[in-house]
C-alpha cells in the first residue's frame, strides 16, 4: 500500500470536503475543551488537597498507628490503641535507621472542655512535636497561624493555638482571613492575638489513676484548619503539655515525612517489615489511607471526569459518524472509480479513515489549544473562592495535564477511524458497476 499516496490523497480530500465538516469540528473541539479543562481542574484540586493533608495538616507521607480493630484499619478515627513510651523508643530507632525518612513527629489526640471567665465549650485537638511538625510542613506551611505566633516561634510557657471558630466562641477577635501558604521570598503577615484577659482552663479525663485533670494555658495563636467543623473545636499544644494534661507518656500516632524521590509504597512495606521484626504491634498506613475527605473528593471529581469523558466520546463519535455518512455517501462513485482502477477495498477504507483522522486531529488540536489558553488565563487571574464546608478561600486553578492532552488526541483519532469504517463498509459492499451506472 502506497503510504505517501494515501497521505496526499487524504489531505487533499480533507481540504476539498472540509467545509462540509465545520460543524463537526466545532462540536468535537468544544467537547475536548470541556474534557481537558475538567481534567486540569480535578488535578489541581487533588494536588491542593494532597498538600493540605501532607504539609498543611503535617501528616507527611506515612502514618503509624495501632488500630484496635479491623474497622479501625479501614476507617480513620474508628479507634486505636496508644503507643507506649517503650514502643516509641523502638519505633524511633527503626525510623532513624531508614535513609528514606526525612522527618517524624509524634501526635497525641486530646479532647475535653476549655473555658475562660465567660464561656465554656468542648475542644478536640492534638499535642505535637513542635519542631518536627515544622519540618514536615516545610517553608510554605510552617507559619500556620492567621494571628499570633506559631508554636515553633513561641517562647512563653504553656502556649496554645486555637482554631478560628473556637477562638471566636471564647471571645477572641478573629481576623476575617484564611490561611494561605507562603510563596518563595514572602514574609507572612503578623497579626496580634486579641483575646479576653486571663488564662484558658482546659479540663480532660486522664489515662492515669487521676481521672480528671486540668491546666491553664495562654492563647498565643489562632489557626485556620480549612474546615469549619474542625476550626470550631481545634486546640494545638506542644507534646509535653498535652502529655502532662493527660497524665501519660503515651501517644496516638506518628507522622512520617519521606525524603524527596523516595518510593512511598516501598518505604511503607520496608518499615512495616522492620517493625514486625522488632516485635512492634503497629501498622504503617499511606497518608491517603487515613484521609477520608481526600478519598471522597477524589471519587466525586473522578466520577465527574469519567462522565464528561463518556459524554464527550459519545458526542464526538456520533458527530463523526454523521459527517462520515453525509460525506462518504456522496462520494460513492469516487470510491467505485478507485476500485475500478485497481485500488483495493483496504486502500479505500484506509483513505477514509485517514480523512476522518485528519479532521479529528484538527478538532482535538483546536480544543486543546483553547484549553491551554483558558488554563493560562485562569492561572494568571488568581481567582479565589470558598468551597462549601471550607473556612477559607482557595485558588481556582487548572493544572497543565499533558497526559490528558495526548490521550485525548490519540482517542479521538481512534474514534474517527472507527466512525469512518461503518459507512465505508456499507458503500463498498455495493457492486462497482451498479454504483458507476447510477444517474
Amino acid at each position: 500500500m502506497n503510504t505517501k499516496l494515501l497521505l496526499s490523497m487524504s489531505l487533499r480530500n480533507v481540504r476539498r470536503q472540509g467545509r462540509k465538516s465545520i460543524s463537526t469540528l466545532v462540536v468535537m473541539a468544544v467537547s475536548i475543551l470541556a474534557l481537558c479543562l475538567l481534567a486540569g481542574y480535578m488535578q489541581s484540586n487533588v494536588e491542593l488537597i494532597e498538600n493540605a493533608f501532607m504539609r498543611w495538616g503535617a501528616r507527611g507521607h506515612l502514618v503509624i498507628e495501632r488500630p484496635s480493630s479491623q474497622l479501625a484499619r479501614e476507617v480513620e478515627g474508628a479507634g486505636q490503641n496508644p503507643i507506649t513510651a517503650a514502643m516509641q523508643g523502638r519505633i524511633d530507632r527503626v525510623l532513624s535507621a531508614d535513609p528514606a525518612v526525612a522527618a517524624r513527629a509524634r501526635i497525641l489526640r486530646i479532647s475535653g472542655m476549655v473555658s475562660n471567665a465567660r464561656v465554656s465549650t468542648i475542644f478536640a485537638g492534638i499535642g505535637q512535636d513542635v519542631q518536627e511538625v515544622r519540618r514536615i510542613k516545610g517553608p510554605a506551611y510552617e507559619y500556620d497561624v492567621v494571628a499570633g505566633t506559631p508554636l515553633w516561634q513561641e517562647k512563653r510557657a504553656h502556649p496554645l493555638v486555637l482554631g478560628q471558630g473556637l477562638a471566636a466562641i471564647l471571645g477572641c477577635q478573629v481576623p476575617k482571613i484564611g490561611f494561605a501558604p507562603a510563596q518563595p521570598g514572602q514574609t507572612p503577615a503578623s497579626r496580634p492575638v486579641d483575646c479576653p484577659p486571663g488564662p484558658l482552663e482546659l479540663t480532660v479525663s486522664t489515662r492515669g489513676t487521676e481521672r480528671i485533670n486540668a491546666t491553664q494555658a495562654q492563647a498565643t495563636g489562632i489557626m485556620d484548619w480549612g474546615i469549619k467543623e474542625i476550626n470550631d473545636r481545634l486546640v494545638v499544644m506542644p507534646m509535653a503539655d498535652a502529655q502532662g494534661l493527660l497524665n501519660t507518656s503515651e501517644i496516638s500516632e506518628y507522622h512520617v515525612l519521606l525524603a524527596d524521590g523516595a518510593d512511598l509504597d516501598a518505604a511503607r512495606d520496608r518499615l512495616a517489615a522492620r517493625f514486625r521484626q522488632a516485635g512492634l504491634d503497629v501498622t504503617v498506613f499511606r497518608w491517603s489511607d487515613r484521609a477520608a475527605f481526600y478519598q471522597q473528593v477524589k471519587t466525586v471529581l473522578g466520577g465527574f471526569l469519567n462522565f464528561i469523558a463518556i459524554v464527550a466520546g459519545i458526542v464526538g463519535f456520533t458527530s463523526l459518524l454523521n459527517a462520515s455518512y453525509m460525506n462518504f455517501s456522496q462520494r460513492a462513485r469516487e470510491f467505485a472509480t478507485l476500485r475500478s482502477l485497481g485500488f483495493t477495498r483496504r486502500f479505500v477504507m484506509t483513505l477514509t479513515a485517514l480523512e476522518n483522522s485528519w479532521l479529528a486531529a484538527a478538532a482535538a488540536l483546536l480544543g486543546i489549544a483553547c484549553a491551554l489558553g483558558v488554563t493560562w488565563a485562569v492561572r494568571a487571574a488568581k481567582i479565589m473562592w470558598t468551597p462549601p464546608g471550607s473556612s477559607n478561600a482557595v485558588p481556582v486553578e487548572v493544572a497543565w495535564v499533558v497526559p490528558v492532552y495526548a490521550l485525548t488526541l490519540f482517542g479521538v483519532v481512534i474514534l474517527a477511524a472507527l466512525a469512518s469504517a461503518i459507512p465505508t463498509r456499507k458503500i463498498l459492499r455495493r457492486p462497482i458497476r451498479s454504483v458507476l451506472t447510477e444517474s
